[in-house]
Parts: structure tokens; C-alpha cells; sequence
């Protein structure tokens, strides 16, 4: 009685608001969407793909000087989209993964041994914490690098530190500005150089092989998962990220933020609604992750009440079929 009560009230309210929306016109909307450069293969794909299927639909990825500024639809990262708020929703559409890497010279590939654990991660890219159990503030370091990050503010910073529980302003060594691809650039001119970067900047999209010019840091980990990493191969390396949490390898959401003047288009839930069921396919081709089912599942859900409070009879019945079942 409950869940028919529930099926009957959602009904309603979502006719009402498709009353409402639909006795005004809604026309077209161009959508237009920014973010870092780090994913703009992915999101351009996405458009291109998009726009076979919807020849008519007027979308197009911002860039550079044109982006700033602008209040369009905005690519956000982990932490960073839990800032939504009454004018704004985040729906989660990939993942991104970050590898350590290294100048193929560094000593540190050879001192490894069988490879760093996270400990040895941590104490290599933070500054010590005095908050931690096990801070001795005369430890000397058990390995040594200069490491190269970006600025603290930017997503790929952000996520390394959280995943390691630490602050962004804690990574060690020299900040580079700019886009993250001139992290490899950094490391190539110097031996001792470490990082920690984007799986499609780290390998060959075309080959699908690590690239040539950098090493990938020894990790402690299962022989499985040491076999995925050393074959220099990113489909492998994608299927273990995928399969398997890696204490030692940041896996971070990205997502589209819609601002309240997208609020109620239906242009825009569409083509998150086919990011979701379609795009997907071509995330691993561009070197990023699918979501996993949980996250997915959720995210399709926000995605029909975006539909329904657009007014889209299609919407409509999609919420009202999920509360069915």
C-alpha cells in the first residue's frame, strides 16, 4: 500500500510539473560545456557521438579564453562536485585514475626493490604530518625524489592528496602550472624526477602502450596486479582499476555540474542520460574508467528527475518504472 501511495504521489507531482513546464514552450538551448584540458578528448568524443544520433542538438566543449567565465555546464572532480548546491547538480558520468610515474634514469626505480608501499608512497610525496600515529619528526626518508605536481587547487592535486587522506598544500617538491601533460615534461628533464598523472597522458592512446620516454614507479602489490601494471599495456591497466581497489593508485569521479540556467533542459538531461548509457564505451578508448554498477545506477536515477522536472513524459515514466520496481 505504501510503495502504490508512494507510485500514486510521485505520479502526480510529476504530472503537475509537467503541466507547468509544458504550457510554456521550451525552446532549444545551445548547451556548452568547459573543463580542464585533461579530459577534453573524452567530452569531445562524447559530442561528436552525441550529435550522429542528434544531428539537431546544439552542443559544443568550450576551450581556452572562451571558456572563462562562462557559466555553462562544468566538468568538476571528486571533492571539488560535492560543492553543488541549489543552483547547481553534479551527475557523475567517469572516472580517472592516476599512476605514479618516473624519468626512466631515476635510482629510485632500481632502490625500490620490489616495489613502495603506501607508507613509502606517502612519506615520498607529503611532508610529514604530526598528527599521525607513527610521525618521528628525526626519520629520515627511506627513498628520495624530487616530485612534480600541479598547482594545490587543481583536480588532479586535490585527488592525490585526498586519496592519501592528506592535504594538497602537503605534496612535496616543485608546482607546475598549467596543464597536466607539463608534469611529464618536468620529469623527462630530470633524473630524480616523480609524478603522478592521467592515464591517458601517461600512455600511447594509439599504440596503447606506456610511453616510451617515462617508467612507472614499482608498487608493492599482488603478482596479478604487478602483471597488469608491468605490461606497459593501458587496457590491462584499466581492467585491474576497474576490478580492484590499488592502495597505491588514485581512482577519482569526475562529473557534469548543470547550473540553474540548465536546470529544466531537456537537451542537457538528454545528453547525460546517453553519457550514461552510450558514452561509456568509449571512456577506456580515451584512457578513463567506466563508473562502477552502484554509482551508475544512482546516477541514471538523478538523471530521470532531471528529465521529469524538465517535463519530458519520457522522464516522467522512466521515475515513475524505478519506484515500480
Amino acid at each position: 500500500m505504501k510503495k502504490a501511495a508512494k507510485k500514486a504521489a510521485l505520479h502526480g507531482a510529476l504530472a503537475v510539473s509537467f503541466g507547468l513546464l509544458s504550457a510554456g514552450s521550451l525552446s532549444a538551448q545551445d548547451i556548452q560545456i568547459e573543463g580542464t584540458k585533461f579530459v577534453h578528448p573524452i567530452v569531445e568524443k562524447w559530442i561528436v557521438e552525441y550529435k550522429k544520433e542528434n544531428p539537431n542538438t546544439r552542443i559544443s566543449l568550450q576551450t581556452g579564453r572562451e571558456a572563462e567565465g562562462y557559466a555553462g555546464v562544468h566538468v568538476v572532480f571528486g571533492a571539488a562536485a560535492s560543492g553543488e548546491n541549489a543552483d547547481s547538480k553534479v551527475i557523475y558520468v567517469g572516472r580517472y585514475a592516476l599512476l605514479p610515474v618516473s624519468n626512466p634514469q631515476n635510482p629510485l626505480l632500481e632502490s625500490a626493490g620490489k616495489g613502495l608501499k603506501k607508507k613509502d608512497v606517502v612519506n615520498l610525496v607529503f611532508e610529514k604530518d604530526i598528527l599521525d600515529e607513527d610521525f618521528d619528526a628525526d626519520e629520515k626518508p627511506k627513498y628520495a625524489a624530487t616530485v612534480y605536481t600541479r598547482e594545490s587547487k587543481a583536480p588532479t592535486a586535490i585527488a592525490l592528496a585526498g586519496y592519501f587522506n592528506r592535504s594538497p598544500e602537503k605534496i612535496r617538491g616543485k608546482k607546475v602550472f598549467g596543464d597536466e601533460i607539463y608534469l611529464l615534461n618536468a620529469i623527462r628533464k630530470d633524473k630524480t624526477g616523480v609524478t603522478f598523472n592521467t592515464l591517458n597522458y601517461v600512455y600511447d592512446l594509439q599504440s596503447r602502450q606506456l610511453k616510451s620516454e617515462i617508467s612507472l614507479l614499482p608498487l608493492s602489490l599482488k603478482s596479478k596486479q604487478r602483471e597488469a601494471l608491468e605490461s606497459r599495456d593501458v587496457d590491462k591497466v584499466i581492467s585491474l582499476l576497474e576490478e580492484a581497489k590499488i592502495e597505491t593508485i588514485p581512482v577519482e569521479n569526475f562529473g557534469l555540474q548543470i547550473p540553474a540556467k540548465y536546470a529544466n533542459s531537456k537537451e542537457v538531461a538528454h545528453f547525460i542520460r546517453w553519457v550514461l548509457s552510450h558514452g561509456q564505451k568509449f571512456n577506456h578508448e580515451y584512457g578513463f574508467l567506466n563508473l562502477d554498477d552502484k554509482t551508475a545506477s544512482s546516477q541514471q536515477t538523478q538523471v530521470e528527475k532531471l528529465l521529469a522536472q524538465s517535463g519530458d513524459k519520457d522522464g516522467v515514466q522512466l521515475a515513475a518504472n524505478r519506484i515500480e520496481n
